[in-house]
């Protein structure tokens, strides 16, 4: 996963924590920071200098926007000072002005890195530029988290270059993908996509810290059911990407892909990764013909692959056609062998320079796919195979055919650019929303339910999906732009409503929040005072005697007194 600096902690965190701009989300102090005797503190607006009883010194950084850096007194305390200054109403951020420790992003300290010009090409070998842009990627990520299934002949896990998990083996019907008949094929594919790097020895693969899951494929003939097992096999062991360098020997000659491997890529679809799908990549082929009528690679989730030579255009073997998505560096790269098959590079017949081929173009694409998933692990495999399409150089312009939709049948989008898809894919999760509620009781005539604004590191526009559910009936979805939902007619008095919310931004769900139960009860009927009983009686009889009084005393002012 890329490496998030801001995150949210609570309020009882108790390390060192700063404020890294103007909301109230904290972030820790880590490894690489080091406080200094100031602060910088984002004004309001261009007012006057700000003052601080422990400010030694105050100067101006920048004018628009408005940038001070305000020098402490000696002992003073720079995180509690630009704790309190975030405070102030004039003041929109304050934080440490901290010392930061960097670091140079460079190749892994492998000694033939530099030789593996499909990697990083400075014009060493053929045109510069003629390579995968992987040192920007690994700026991000280097593919750790990752299993690369490597389809294949077997691949060497005593290799020192190599580390995985051995899958089954379906040509010898055993359970130790190891190549017992010598065939490297599958050793120097899986150097090329996760070869380690930064241990000091040979060369490194495009996704250097991801893992290989070693599946033994390719020897004798096998069957359509092993084919199908080798993927789903790979699925459910974990694999993001599933590498494939091998082709039907009738591809130019076109077959309809029979249902069973149509069922074993839709299974890939729909259940790696837990859903959001593993990539399939596959070698579009070495007969330099069309292969348009290629089943497997023609099908809508299969990832073909060309080949292209340190020049930048088409190397001769490499097959075309319809089905061509993307293409990448061959012909002679360093990587991983099996007792100096393919030729011993330096003396060392632990690797080779001579793998080549559209086997060797097709773990350089699967290396890649690793990296986008390293570094967003919410990103479907559609999304994945858009983006690295999108991602890619247009190369060999004269002679790509490349359409006004930016496709080439020799090359489909291009070469693939391991650092443009690895930033354009480069995103995390947002946070769970906070509920907003403070009562556990709700009335069944207007039941709202809210929730504050998620915090989300890149700052995506959020909507929110709201699940509710009461005792008695199935939960409910809605995704909605704001802060609350009216969900009056899903109970009423009596019920138990559960709710709870997540934030959605362009790469798919962050978590759910707490679950937040609610009592439904009806709204009392507005009160009314009671009469005391027999009250209109009273007033009756006693104004009849009131008026009987009235006659009486009249008749004594009349007629005098009666003795």
């Amino acid at each position: 996963m890329i490496w998030i600096l801001l995150y949210f902690i609570g309020p009882t965190w108790a390390a060192p924590w700063y404020y890294p701009n103007e909301t109230n989300l904290r972030a820790p102090v880590h490894e690489g920071l080091r406080l200094s005797d100031s602060i910088i503190v984002g004004l309001d607006g261009q007012t006057a200098l700000p003052t601080h009883p422990d400010a030694m010194d105050t100067e101006w950084i920048s004018r628009r926007p408005a940038v001070v850096k305000i020098t402490l007194k000696e002992g003073s305390n720079p995180l509690r000072i630009s704790q309190e200054m975030h405070d102030r109403a004039d003041i929109r951020w304050s934080h440490p002005d901290f010392i930061v420790d960097f670091v140079l992003h460079t190749m892994p300290n492998d000694p033939f890195v530099s030789e593996q010009w499909h990697l990083e090409n400075t014009g060493q070998i053929g045109a510069p530029g003629a390579d995968i842009n992987a040192e920007l990627a690994w700026e991000l990520t280097t593919g750790e988290g990752q299993l690369i299934s490597i389809i294949d002949s077997g691949v060497d896990f005593g290799h020192p270059d190599l580390t995985g998990l051995s899958g089954a083996d379906y040509v010898d019907n055993d359970d130790d993908n190891y190549p017992a008949d010598g065939n490297a094929h599958g050793t120097a594919c899986a150097g090329l996509a996760a070869g380690i790097g930064n241990n000091e020895e040979g060369g490194a693969g495009v996704a250097y810290d991801a893992e290989v899951y070693g599946v033994r494929l390719l020897g004798e003939g096998v069957s359509m059911s092993a084919t199908y097992d080798s993927i789903v096999s790979s699925v459910d062991a974990g694999a993001s990407v599933l590498s494939n360098s091998w082709g039907f020997k009738n591809s130019c000659d076109g077959y309809t892909l029979p249902e069973l491997y149509r069922e074993a890529l839709q299974y890939a679809e729909d259940e790696g990764r837990g859903g959001l799908g593993s990539v399939f990549v596959q070698a579009a082929g070495n007969s330099n013909c069309d292969i348009s009528g290629d089943g497997m690679l023609a099908h809508e989730t299969v990832v073909a692959v060309a080949a292209l030579s340190s020049s930048d255009d088409k190397e001769s073997y490499s097959s075309f056609g319809a089905p061509m998505d993307i293409a990448a560096p061959s012909g002679g790269l360093i990587t991983s062998t099996i007792d100096g098959k393919y030729g011993t590079y330096q003396d060392n017949p632990a690797y080779t320079n001579g793998m080549s081929g559209t086997s060797a173009a097709t773990p350089l694409v699967s290396g890649v796919f690793a990296l986008m998933f390293s570094v967003n692990d919410r990103l479907t495999a559609a999304d994945a195979r858009e983006i690295v399409c999108q991602t890619a150089t247009r190369n060999d312009i004269l002679d790509a055919e490349f359409d006004e939709d930016g496709w080439s049948p020799y090359f489909g989008c291009g070469r693939v650019d391991a650092g443009a898809a690895v930033f354009a894919v480069a995103n995390v999760a947002p946070l769970a929303p906070a509920t907003a509620m403070t009562v556990d009781t709700v009335y069944e005539d207007r039941i709202w339910l809210d929730w504050s604004d998620a915090l989300d590191a890149d700052n995506d526009r959020l909507t929110y999906r709201v699940r509710w559910w009461t005792n008695e009936g199935e939960a409910l979805e809605e995704v909605v732009d704001g802060n609350s939902l009216e969900v009056t007619d899903s109970a009423q008095a009596g019920d138990t409503l559960n709710w709870q919310v997540q934030a959605i931004d362009l790469w798919g769900d962050g978590p759910f929040s707490e679950t937040v139960t609610l009592t439904v009860i009806a709204r009392p009927e507005p009160s009314v005072p009671e009469e005391p009983r027999g009250a209109c009686q009273t007033a009756t009889v006693g104004a009849y005697w009131m008026g009987l009084m009235a006659v009486l005393f009249s008749r004594r002012r009349s007629h005098g007194r009666v003795c």
